[in-house]
C-alpha cells in the first residue's frame, strides 16, 4: 500500500447531500411508534450534532432516561422508518454540487485516505449514501452510535483509519464540514478543517468558526485540492 500522508473525513448532511429532512421526519416516525410522540424533533437542534446527543435530549424532554438501551431502541426504529423517508421523492433530496468531482480527484491520489466523520448512526450513514451510491466511497469512517459529543469522533477516524491501513498523525487530518461543530471538533483535536457553506451556515459563520479553508460549494473542486496538496 502506498504511504499515506493525509486523511480527509467528510461530513454527509450538508456537506455531502442534503436528503430534504428525510432524518428527520425518519426519527419523529419513530419516536411516534414507540412512545406515541408526534413531532418529538420540534425546536431539538439537528446541525452538527450527533444522532446519540439528539436522542438523548428528546428522551429527556420526554422524562425518559436515555439509557444505552433506550438509545439503541429508538435508533433501530429509525432505521426501519428511513429508507422509506429517503424514497419520498423531494427537490432537497439530492447530491450537492461538487461532490462527485471531489471524490473523484481524491481517488486518483493514492497518498490520500477518504473517510466520513458524521453525527449519523453508522447504518443511517449507508441508508442515506447508499441511496445516491456514495456509500461505496468511503473506506471507514467515525458515527454517532456510541459517542454523544462530535469532538470524540476525531480519535475514533483515526482508529478506523488505521485499521483500514491509513496510519497518521492527527495533524494530518482534514475535516470538511458544513456547521460550526465541524470545525470546533477538528480544530479540537488540532486537525484542519474545510468549512463548506451548503448547510444552514454561512461563510462568514464558518469563517468566524476558525475554518482553515472556506468554500461556498465543493464545486471549486480544484481550489480545494491545491490547498489539500498545499498542507499535506
Amino acid at each position: 500500500m502506498p504511504l499515506i500522508s493525509q486523511i480527509v473525513l467528510f461530513d454527509i448532511d450538508g456537506t455531502l447531500i442534503t436528503s430534504g429532512r428525510a432524518g428527520a421526519r425518519g426519527m419523529d416516525a419513530a419516536f411516534q411508534a414507540l412512545y406515541g410522540v408526534t413531532n418529538a424533533l420540534n425546536g431539538v437542534s439537528l446541525a452538527g450534532r450527533t444522532d446519540h446527543a439528539i436522542v438523548s435530549d428528546v428522551l429527556r424532554a420526554m422524562g425518559q432516561e436515555p439509557t444505552r438501551e433506550s438509545v439503541r431502541l429508538l435508533r433501530d426504529a429509525y432505521l426501519e422508518h428511513l429508507p422509506r423517508e429517503m424514497a419520498v421523492p423531494h427537490p432537497d433530496n439530492r447530491v450537492l454540487p461538487g461532490v462527485h468531482a471531489v471524490l473523484d480527484a481524491l481517488a486518483v491520489r493514492d497518498d490520500v485516505a477518504v473517510g466520513l466523520l458524521t453525527g449519523n448512526f453508522e447504518r443511517g450513514a449507508a441508508i442515506k449514501l447508499g441511496h445516491f451510491d456514495l456509500w461505496r466511497r468511503f473506506a471507514f469512517g467515525a458515527f454517532g452510535d456510541d459517542h454523544v459529543d462530535r469532538r470524540d469522533l476525531v480519535p475514533l477516524a483515526l482508529t478506523a483509519a488505521a485499521r483500514a491501513g491509513a496510519e497518521v498523525s492527527v495533524s494530518q487530518v482534514v475535516v470538511i464540514g458544513d456547521t460550526p461543530l465541524d470545525i470546533d471538533c477538528a480544530r479540537h483535536h488540532a486537525a484542519r478543517s474545510v468549512g463548506v457553506a451548503t448547510g444552514l451556515y454561512g461563510r462568514d459563520v464558518l469563517a468566524s468558526a476558525e475554518a482553515d479553508l472556506v468554500l461556498d460549494t465543493l464545486e471549486d473542486t480544484d481550489a480545494l485540492m491545491r490547498w489539500l496538496g498545499r498542507v499535506a
